[in-house]
């Protein structure tokens, strides 16, 4: 009798084991193609930038995200509100400066597309306006702050 008790425990977990891990690998695969454009970038989405547009872009991106990653890193080492919310000031300006910077080397037709961009949320929300609550890495707008601090 208590074979037969073990060996249904047996199955009945061996069943809900299986059952998890089918439901958690159909999950990842819904979900494989989600976050492959967040490296993306608005360069991808306007039409037709010079190379040297592209790599102005992508070097103003690069020094961008750098100097975000030190807000970030300074607004997470304290615990006083003022001094975060002084960080997260500055952030704004770095992320208008920074848009405005990328707007600055389009022609009027590409500013038009990347306007664009930013109202439609962009590239996985890498371009453009992000919405309250959205994280990504920023590309183009330079927001990139993410969840944390607003």
């Amino acid at each position: 009798m208590k074979t037969s008790r073990l060996n249904r425990f047996a199955w009945i977990f061996l069943a809900l084991t299986v059952a998890a891990l089918s439901a958690v690998s159909s999950n990842i695969s819904q979900n494989k193609g989600r976050n492959n454009s967040t490296n993306a970038t608005c360069i991808n989405q306007i039409s037709g930038l010079s190379q040297d547009q592209k790599d102005r872009i992508t070097a103003m991106e690069t020094q961008h995200q750098s100097a975000m990653n030190d807000f970030r890193e300074k607004r997470r080492s304290t615990a006083d509100a003022t001094q975060k919310d002084q960080i997260r000031m500055q952030m704004n300006s770095q992320v208008e400066s920074h848009r405005n910077a990328v707007r600055a080397i389009l022609n009027a037709d590409q500013q038009k597309q990347f306007d664009q961009i930013a109202r439609n949320g962009g590239a996985q929300q890498n371009c453009g306006n992000q919405g309250k609550g959205q994280r990504a890495s920023g590309t183009c707008n330079g927001s990139g702050a993410g969840r944390r601090g607003r």
